[in-house]
């Protein structure tokens, strides 16, 4: 798994879609990050420079496009349960540092928190003021807000709620948010990803922002003082929860974040307003509904084959016929 603080040159992909292009019912649009040795975004590629697989087929790309003024959607899911209890103000100033960063008027935003339950802080807007009045509110473990995806307290009433249901705020954002929405859409997770209370599993809230095409980014901030045996949950493997989830989006999870918000957001922002779009219909046979490996590379006759680093999501789901 690779160390991301220290690869904060490398490309990420968002998933985008541009409106006023017209393809067929059952079509993919893939988008990736193509980034030179210094980090910077490659432009001016062409399709004859990309090489993309489906399952290991080479697919023919029918159209690729690059545009850095499209608005974007983020998901920001905030983790207030106790293992976060020192970074609660960390949290608020992050998010108001990612608003005023990042944001610009065409631009929309939702805030999530997770502790026991997850929870609807602020609904979509493009209203700057209204995100920063709404994470004003969010404390510990005693957060407002509406109820966002299923009631852990409803759906396993005997087995009770535990500690963190990230993976409820993920799934739930991914699919009551996200599905909804065209364009390049984001979410931005602010935890420790231990999760100890939710229905869904990881692999659930991976599936949901893959098939909604939702790119994951992780800030990680770890509590020295919540050790693994207190935590109970990490048993002898590290916690690798939002690597995977970043990693099988096409984000990345940035440890430790200290003082380097600042260049953390400039490289989501970066990533997330320079993309490349490409565009592919899988063949009749391959629509079975099924989830399919990607893999984008520069093309072996690129100029550019040696000299830059693509980054695209894992896959998708397949339309089925």
């Amino acid at each position: 798994m690779r160390a991301v603080i220290a690869a904060l040159g490398f490309g990420a992909a968002l998933l985008a879609q541009k409106p006023d292009i017209r393809v067929e019912v059952g079509a993919v649009n893939v988008a990736c990050e193509v980034t030179d040795r210094r980090g910077a975004p490659v432009k001016n590629l062409t399709v004859a420079d990309f090489e993309l697989r489906d399952n290991g087929r080479l697919q023919a790309i029918d159209h690729l496009w690059q545009e850095d003024d499209l608005p974007l959607t983020i998901g920001l899911v905030v983790d207030v349960s106790g293992s976060q209890s020192a970074f609660i103000q960390s949290h608020r100033d992050a998010v108001t540092q990612f608003l005023k960063q990042v944001m610009r008027p065409r631009d929309r935003a939702f805030i999530v928190t997770v502790g026991p339950e997850a929870k609807l802080l602020a609904d979509l807007t493009s209203s700057v003021e209204e995100l920063r009045r709404r994470i004003e509110l969010i404390d510990v473990l005693d957060t407002p807000g509406a109820q966002f995806g299923e009631s852990c307290e409803a759906v396993l009433p005997l087995a009770g709620c535990g500690g963190t249901a990230l993976w409820n705020g993920v799934y739930a954002s991914a699919r009551q948010k996200m599905k909804w929405v065209q364009g390049r859409k984001a979410l931005i997770v602010l935890s420790d990803g231990l999760d100890t209370g939710s229905m869904h599993s990881l692999g659930e809230a991976i599936e949901a922002a893959q098939e909604t095409e939702t790119v994951a980014y992780a800030i990680k901030y770890i509590d020295p003082g919540i050790t693994p045996a207190q935590a109970g949950v990490f048993g002898r493997k590290p916690n690798r929860g939002l690597e995977r989830l970043t990693d099988e989006t096409g984000g990345w999870t940035f440890p430790n974040p200290q003082e380097q918000l600042s260049a953390i957001f400039s490289k989501i922002e970066a990533d997330l307003r320079n993309q490349y779009v490409l565009g592919f219909t899988p063949p009749p046979e391959a629509r079975d509904g099924r989830f399919h490996k990607l893999e984008v590379r520069m093309h072996a006759d690129s100029a550019y084959f040696k000299d830059v680093t693509v980054r695209a999501r894992a896959g998708y789901f397949a339309p089925a016929r």
